[in-house]
């Protein structure tokens, strides 16, 4: 039958990319099992891939020439195809290290494949509006004209959410203010770049090819990865900006007369003073504190401690150890 011998000839010549595909379905669909069967399954997927590499050399070979060796003569388009492939190697390698429990590596990994799709997709939608996609201008006009009220927006939500965790003006701490404000805004502009991801998929699927097509899907899957992210590990973003900025500008300690604390998860904004905001980080929780000082004549000095916000620390991926 013609579709049996299309889809036999198919399977042929797509035998590598097939082998990468189920493989990578699979250590996916294995992250709600046993940490052990993790392990396995990824260690597995690894010398499956490694292997069909090496003895499928040519698909491979024509892989590499699809994504760069295709255009000799546009820099461009090779150094975005450069992009666009490697964007989806560190892919795979993000969902073969998670399994195997290196999370470390695992967020190192996928960060990665978030900035070089970026970087592959800001040169894409470049060479594509520079052919003459019309479609593309209009949709980044949209967004230049939709940026600057983001910004305004997400920099009053920012300095709003500082407050009411902290009870703090966040004026008060230059540096905080500009780390915080800055991831805030990155995480805003993210969720922004939802529709904006549809949109492009739907109207330009049909108008790319090789490359192009591959970026365009790295795109779409990285902005959808990020909008389910942002969410669920939020304020464990958050946690780790101000765990940056309070052990740069804060201080660690506190005084009250002679009474000095010193603990190495906490961190203090202010001095010599009767009132502090202390900010306090470890693996399971993180948040502010109002520190008082109570003086009286005979040195009993003492401090009162009222919380502001408690946050859980939720883990990165499951429950497995950090390597």
């Amino acid at each position: 039958m013609p579709f049996l011998k299309e889809l036999k000839r198919v399977t042929q010549q797509y035998r590598l990319d097939l082998i990468i595909l189920f493989t990578l379905v699979t250590i996916i669909g294995s992250s709600g099992f046993e940490k052990n069967i993790k392990e396995i399954v990824g260690s597995t997927g690894l010398i499956i891939i490694i292997s069909s590499i090496i003895f499928l050399p040519h698909r491979a070979l024509a892989i590499f020439h699809t994504f760069i060796f295709k255009y000799q003569n546009r820099t461009l388009n090779k150094v975005a195809g450069t992009l666009s492939l490697l964007s989806w190697l560190v892919f795979g390698l993000t969902y073969i290290a998670l399994p195997l429990g290196f999370v470390f590596t695992g967020r190192i990994l996928f960060l990665t494949f978030i900035l070089l799709t970026l970087a592959g997709g800001i040169l894409t939608f470049y060479d594509l509006e520079k052919n003459g996609n019309l479609s593309l201008r209009k949709i980044r006009l949209t967004l230049w004209f939709f940026l600057p009220l983001c910004f305004i927006l997400t920099n009053a939500l920012a300095s709003s959410y500082f407050t009411q965790f902290s009870a703090l003006s966040i004026s008060s701490v230059p540096y905080t203010e500009f780390i915080w404000k800055f991831v805030f805004s990155i995480m805003a502009l993210a969720l922004l770049l939802q529709p904006v991801s549809y949109l492009i998929f739907i109207t330009q699927a049909d108008k790319t090819e090789g490359y192009q097509t591959a970026t365009l899907i790295a795109f779409f899957l990285a902005v959808s990865v990020v909008l389910f992210a942002i969410p669920h590990w939020g304020a464990n973003i958050l946690s780790s900006v101000l765990d940056h900025a309070t052990r740069f500008e804060w201080r660690d300690e506190a005084k009250c007369g002679k009474l000095i604390i010193k603990r190495e998860d906490e961190r203090y904004f202010g001095f010599n003073s009767d009132k502090y905001t202390l900010y306090f980080s470890n693996p399971g929780y993180w948040g502010f504190y109002e520190l008082n000082c109570a003086k009286d004549k005979y040195n009993n000095d003492t401090f009162r401690l009222t919380p502001v916000d408690i946050e859980i620390r939720k883990p990165w991926f499951g429950k497995d150890n950090v390597r």
